[in-house]
């Protein structure tokens, strides 16, 4: 509280039980008291990163995917890294890998820190269940986080989580029993009359954390920045982060100069959806594929999940369109839209409806024809 005062929180203050449950009535009768912070918001984490990344691509950015650097060699003033397909030569490389950026640093010699991933399972409620809650509530921080959270979503529906158990393993994101115990019983605690029976699905994350407990932002190598270890809250920090590198690399020799042609304007993903009647009957006029609605649930159309395809960064299998639409978020999770969305892909990308994967390599939702054409 201390530290949140002397930093500037704004409106940052320590309020009653009583006063806690004429915000949030659905609070439990153990709460005593809360630390309240009104300045804080919401966001959708993958809309914000597909819209920056997006609109950086909008601007002249280019974006390599399934782009696996094996190595990294310094060669003439520049780093050289390698894919199994590709070399890029860049002066500058920022080190941003996640869970794997100990992997990337030490392709230069720098082992100075290792990264160990910790997993974050969720649970997400339906709609229905989004109501009770209006304000994000948290536990009482410990060395593992700010523990299991209950949160309404920029979309409506009620979110609890995540659990926090140090892995060794990189790549598994499994979630568990143990944790979605964890989870109904901590939320629980702190929020009366959560229907986990209205749950729709649940997912599990893995956070890069470092061995100092804080963000890792340093520049071992003339051009060579590390920003690792970006553990929460490394969304809210993403904008001073990046104003820091800016200004590691004016100290090391790179020149900034403004874009005059910059266009920060990017079209929200949601448009369609959010129009009101009048301009949605005039954008079905224009192109009937508006009108027509693939996922019924979130309400989508497929002249949604046609742009998503084609607009930047495009959606190339089926969680891409998830987390550009919402198109197999709602209440049946695709049972319905997936095969349409499938044959969306198929056609828009000129590929086999066989090729469309779920999310990239290993994930085929189909595996060939039983009956039609070969």
């Amino acid at each position: 509280y201390k530290q949140g005062i002397e930093n500037g929180v704004k409106g940052l203050r320590i309020i009653s039980s009583d006063e806690l449950r004429r915000l949030e009535p659905n609070i439990t009768d153990d709460a005593i008291c809360a630390l309240f912070a009104p300045s804080g918001a919401i966001v959708c984490p993958y809309e914000l990163c597909i819209a920056a990344i997006g609109n950086a691509m909008d601007n002249g950015t280019d974006l390599k995917l399934n782009f696996e650097v094996l190595d990294i060699k310094y060669e003439s003033g520049c780093y050289e890294i390698i894919s199994e397909y590709e070399t890029i030569r860049s002066k500058y490389v920022i080190n941003a890998a996640g869970i794997y950026s100990d992997s990337i640093a030490g392709f230069i010699g720098d082992k100075s820190f290792n990264i160990h991933p910790r997993r974050g399972e969720y649970i997400l409620l339906d709609k229905e269940c989004g109501e009770i809650l209006t304000h994000t509530i948290f536990r009482t921080p410990t060395i593992m986080g700010k523990g299991i959270l209950v949160t309404p979503t920029v979309d409506g529906n009620l979110l609890a989580g995540p659990t926090s158990v140090d892995m060794d393993d990189k790549e598994n994101n499994e979630t568990t029993s143990e944790g979605f115990s964890k989870i109904i019983e901590e939320a629980s605690e702190n929020l009366k009359n959560i229907s986990f029976s209205k749950t729709i699905t649940s997912f599990c994350g893995l956070r890069a954390v470092g061995e100092t407990n804080d963000f890792i932002i340093n520049s071992p190598e003339d051009g060579f920045i590390n920003v690792a270890g970006i553990d929460s809250p490394g969304l809210s920090a993403s904008p001073a982060i990046a104003e820091y590198i800016i200004e590691i690399l004016n100290k090391q020799g790179l020149e900034l100069n403004e874009n005059k042609s910059f266009n920060p304007i990017r079209k929200p993903s949601h448009y369609f959806r959010e129009a009101i009647l009048e301009e949605k009957n005039r954008m079905i006029k224009e192109n009937p594929v508006y009108g027509k609605i693939i996922c019924r649930c979130e309400t989508v159309s497929e002249g949604e999940i046609i742009e998503a395809i084609h607009k930047n960064p495009g959606a190339s299998d089926i969680d891409g369109i998830k987390r550009r639409t919402r198109s197999g978020m709602g209440r049946c999770q695709g049972g319905f839209c997936l095969p349409h969305v499938v044959e969306i892909l198929a056609r828009e990308l000129d590929v086999p409806y066989e090729r469309i994967t779920k999310s990239g390599k290993g994930s085929k939702v189909v595996c060939g024809r039983t009956k039609g054409k070969k």
